[in-house]
């Protein structure tokens, strides 16, 4: 499994210059879009919770009280997450470790939508 998050081989560099500023230019905007859309779809699954508080404190399925720990357990998890990902980050693969993120994210708001196992997510 590490290997599969090991960071690539350096590209050399080819080309005339004006290829090189072209490929760049290019890169750049990648990196932007991909940051941008990347980071909006993590905010998305981070704060679905928020969406669907009030419907569930209304059927009551569960109290306000427990919705608030589910809250703080989310907000130190995303703290937690934060620190420890950006180092791993920094030392991968980005695009690999980016996109099993966004896909082990995904899965767990599904698992989350479609059973009552949310709780295990929390660990209370």
């Amino acid at each position: 499994m590490l290997e599969f998050f090991k960071k690539s081989v350096p590209v050399p560099v080819t080309g005339s210059e004006q290829e090189q500023k072209a490929l760049y230019k290019k890169l750049k905007w990648q990196v932007f879009i991909s940051a941008t859309l990347g980071y909006g779809i993590y905010y998305v699954c981070r704060l679905s919770l928020n969406v669907v508080k009030k419907p569930i404190v209304d059927a009551g399925v569960l109290t306000e009280s427990e919705l608030g720990l589910i809250g703080s357990a989310l907000f130190f998890t995303y703290a937690i997450g934060k620190l420890t990902n950006g180092f791993l980050a920094d030392h991968s693969n980005i695009r690999r470790f980016m996109s099993t993120g966004l896909l082990i994210s995904a899965m767990a708001n599904l698992i989350m939508g479609f059973t009552g196992v949310f709780w295990l997510f929390v660990g209370v």
